[in-house]
């Protein structure tokens, strides 16, 4: 929220953007669009962005794995949450399993999805475990 604060949105306004559903809590202090990938708004959930073959489906480069999520978090995260809201399991969504690629140095991409280089060399090694 600081960001958009910091931009002159008032917190007041932000909070009532995300209670009338015109913007999505995402978590304490984080928000995004309503047009924002499904997967990436599960990633930022759980403390990270999509890694691995998770952002290779985001880029477009491969189908998304069904019921598994990677995403990529610093050495240091903590806090770690589910993929899946409280809200969503009541209406009935399945559990996601979350496969953590801890990384000890910053990786290239955005907020949303590490890049496509970054991406397959997680591929890579994880599928070679």
């Amino acid at each position: 929220m600081g960001e958009l604060v910091g931009k002159g949105y008032p917190a007041d306004y932000v909070r009532l953007l995300a209670e009338y559903g015109r913007i999505l809590r995402v978590r304490r202090g984080w928000y995004a669009c309503n047009d924002v990938d499904a997967s990436a708004i599960r990633a930022c959930r759980v403390g990270g962005r999509l890694a691995c073959v998770s952002a290779l489906a985001f880029h477009g480069l491969c189908l998304p794995e069904a019921g598994r999520l990677h995403v990529g978090v610093s050495r240091t995260a903590s806090r770690l949450r589910d993929a899946v809201t409280y809200k969503e399991k009541s209406a009935g969504e399945t559990e996601i399993a979350v496969i953590l690629h801890w990384s000890r140095r910053e990786l290239a991409g955005d907020r949303l999805a590490v890049s496509v280089g970054e991406a397959l060399a997680q591929a890579q090694a994880c599928h070679r475990r």
